[in-house]
């Protein structure tokens, strides 16, 4: 809506002005959902001497009902009205849809960028309504923002409804972890048929750079096969039963995945491990690496849980690669930052304290780097710029994450939780594609043929030899018509 009004003039002043008049949007109460409800109850400060100035008022009124707010009300309002109103609501707790107008209304100026415009957290500990009310305000066709959604215990949707998650189309990391044992809590059936029905919508997860599944009773390494067709899917971490993985390795490599190997670092879920799996790291970096991961993980949780940091923007592809601080001690020592180094330790009193989106934030800016963010580019929303907050990166879009349910005691774990198979009987497996980040074409012809193999795994199998030597005398084919 343009900001041009009707001039007016008012005899008893003397002033002259303008008149917009904005139509009210009409919402009932059922389009009131979770994502324009406010997270913590309005709360009536106290009051000061003297009459309040029009202004107050107005940021008031707005804030207490920013649910009915939309981005055109904010296109015709001045730039100054429009922070002060952002600061008022950031003081008081934000809700999705107000970060959303915000965040685009605010981020193309040059003043006052802070982080809290440029990533967005909340939980919901007991979700009580269909997946569709929760990931339709998530989703952004335009893909204004990426979405970051985990789903674990406390609901038990359907198969079909765990099917609508491919109409997010902005979707970029994904965790769908299967809550302690002692909670028990619901959980959705998680399986290779659920996969495998992902991969028959149309174009699914187009910006899908993450998927994380955690559970003893969900997927096998047959799923090796259906998630390749994810195209801009780099990482891929499971935690499973053994006997489901028996020959994860080399499915892996028949599906143009890498399965990592870390030794120690294994069992490590910091922050750390994972940025470095996209580097090579050579035995004598890898303990220097051990030795920091602790501090470094505290510095990059610090930033995630400062609002105030500072954004910039710099011309795309200039800025330093954040790989290169994480794997240079030296630079990690002496470039970071002057953010607040406690911030994560008291934001994280409580569930919807926990700044549990701080390993996909990274993840996704690191993976985004690598590959010249060339899924954003083929959708045609590459962001020609490149945010940063001191030396590090951001993500190339804001960043919204979603919690539902709980994963552990005290409401969020962010570590992996015991599964009733026991520690034993399961196992954490981390596959890499490097050739996506490379932009390299995946070889449909090493699919299909897996894929035909799988669908007659129900018939009696040959010998393992038999089939070793099929499918090297057909590569042996191959690489002799190429020649």
């Amino acid at each position: 809506m343009s900001r041009q009004g009707v001039r007016k003039y008012d005899p008893d002043s003397g002033l002259v002005y303008q008149e917009c008049v904005i139509p009210r949007v009409n919402i009932s109460r059922d389009e009131l959902d979770w994502s324009r409800k406010r997270p913590t109850p309005v709360v009536k400060p106290r009051g000061t001497r003297g009459p309040r100035s029009l202004v107050d008022t107005v940021i008031e009124v707005v804030g207490n009902h920013i649910g009915d707010v939309t981005d055109r009300h904010l296109e015709v309002l001045p730039p100054r009205l429009v922070s002060r109103i952002w600061r008022f609501l950031e003081a008081r707790g934000l809700c999705l849809h107000a970060w959303k107008i915000f965040s685009k209304a605010l981020l193309p100026q040059d003043e006052e960028r802070t982080l809290s415009l440029y990533r967005y957290r909340h939980h919901i500990c007991q979700p009580r309504v269909e997946l569709k009310r929760y990931i339709e305000p998530l989703t952004s066709p335009s893909v204004d923002f990426i979405t970051h959604l985990v789903i674990s215990g406390g609901q038990s949707f359907s198969t079909s409804e765990m099917l609508w998650l491919t109409d997010i189309r902005n979707l970029g990391v994904l965790e769908i972890i299967r809550p302690a044992d002692e909670l028990g809590a619901d959980f959705p059936d998680v399986s290779d048929r659920l996969i495998r029905g992902w991969t028959e919508r149309p174009d699914p997860f187009p910006l899908l750079r993450v998927l994380r599944i955690f559970g003893d009773e969900s997927t096998t390494q047959k799923s090796l096969h259906w998630v390749s067709k994810f195209p801009s899917l780099v990482l891929y971490d499971v935690i499973g039963a053994r006997e489901d993985w028996p020959t994860h390795e080399q499915e892996a490599i028949n599906q143009g995945w890498e399965s990592t190997r870390l030794g120690n670092m294994a069992l490590d879920d910091s922050l750390l491990r994972y940025l470095t799996l996209f580097s090579h790291v050579d035995e004598r970096q890898a303990k220097s690496l051990r030795e920091l991961a602790r501090s470094v993980d505290a510095d990059l949780l610090s930033l995630c849980g400062d609002s105030g940091c500072e954004v910039k923007f710099v011309p795309d592809r200039q800025a330093p690669e954040l790989i290169d601080y994480l794997t240079d001690s030296a630079k990690i020592v002496g470039s970071l930052p002057s953010w607040e180094r406690n911030g994560a330790a008291t934001a994280t009193h409580g569930c919807h304290g926990t700044i549990f989106e701080a390993w996909a934030f990274w993840l996704y800016s690191i993976i985004g780097q690598l590959s010249n963010d060339r899924d954003l580019e083929k959708q045609g929303t590459s962001a020609g710029s490149q945010a940063v907050a001191g030396p590090f990166v951001l993500p190339s879009k804001p960043f919204a994450s979603l919690f539902l349910g709980h994963s552990g005691r005290g409401g969020i774990s962010l570590s992996p939780s015991y599964v009733k198979h026991g520690l034993f009987a399961t196992k954490r497996f981390t596959f890499i594609r490097p050739s996506i980040l490379q932009g390299k074409p995946i070889e449909q012809s090493t699919l299909k043929k897996t894929a035909t193999n799988g669908a007659n795994s129900g018939g009696q199998q040959g010998p393992a030899k038999v089939k070793s030597r099929k499918r090297k005398g057909l590569g042996d084919m191959l690489t002799s018509f190429m020649n």
